[in-house]
This record gives C-alpha cells, sequence and structure tokens, in this order.
C-alpha cells in the first residue's frame, strides 16, 4: 500500500470527504494533499507536512509513509508497546515479528542484521586503511 493509498484509507476511515477538509483539518495546503493523492511514488512531502497529516488522522509518521504501527504489531500479537516505540515503528514491527519466532529463528536474523551491517561499515573503513599497510 502507498502513501496515497494510505492517505485516501484514512480519510474514509475518519470521514474525511473532501482535500479540502482535510487541509483544514490538517494546515496542509489542499494542493499538496492532491500531489500526495494524485503522483502516488513520485512525490515525497516534507516531514512537515507527513506530521501534520498524521497528528490530522489520529496515526503516526512511520505508518503514514511505510504502514509501519509503532504499538499496533506489538498488540496485535499479544505483546507490550515498549517506550521506545512510540518514535521508531520500524523496530516494534521486528520486535512484534519476531516474538512468536523460534529461539534458532531469531539467532539467525540476529546473525544475517550484523552482517549486514557491517558490509555498510566495511567500505568506509576500507578507505581509512591505507593499501600497504600490511607490508614492510
Amino acid at each position: 500500500m502507498s502513501l496515497a493509498q494510505r492517505l485516501h484509507t484514512l480519510m474514509r476511515w475518519r470521514g474525511i470527504k473532501s482535500q479540502n477538509q482535510l487541509a483544514r483539518i490538517s494546515g496542509v495546503p489542499q494542493s499538496c494533499i492532491h500531489r500526495i493523492l494524485t503522483r502516488e511514488d513520485r512525490y515525497s512531502p516534507s516531514r512537515a507536512t507527513l506530521l501534520r497529516l498524521a497528528r490530522a488522522l489520529d496515526t503516526s509518521v512511520p505508518w503514514l509513509t511505510d504502514g509501519v504501527a509503532p504499538c499496533a504489531a506489538a498488540a496485535a500479537t499479544g505483546g507490550a508497546c515498549h517506550p521506545d516505540d512510540a518514535s521508531d515503528g520500524y523496530c516494534a514491527e521486528i520486535r512484534a515479528l519476531l516474538r512468536q519466532q523460534p529461539e534458532s529463528t531469531k539467532k539467525t536474523v540476529l546473525l544475517a542484521v550484523r552482517l549486514m551491517l557491517q558490509g555498510a561499515a566495511a567500505p568506509q573503513a576500507s578507505r581509512e586503511t591505507p593499501v600497504n599497510a600490511g607490508s614492510s
């Protein structure tokens, strides 16, 4: 589901019938709302715009942009919402997805994440290391 689809769905759920009505509620210009709804992924609104829309629609920016609900995923699996999750919906979703997995799967996922992060850091580290560092 795209940002435009989530925005349109939330408007329907909240009983907001027009772009003008959402503009009045959120303080976001109607033209900006129109761009979001019609240009799909070719238009990227500013963080401030997303915050205003999320506040007006009683949701979070991570859900609006990526479909990640900070505490809903944890609640759906019977888990608790952690204080850090309010600002980072990605961690909440990962936690909720892994909660029901066996210990071996959790270890495999952790190992994969560590390897990805090491791989992301490796190019920069290799640039800092002199080419002939080992030869004397």
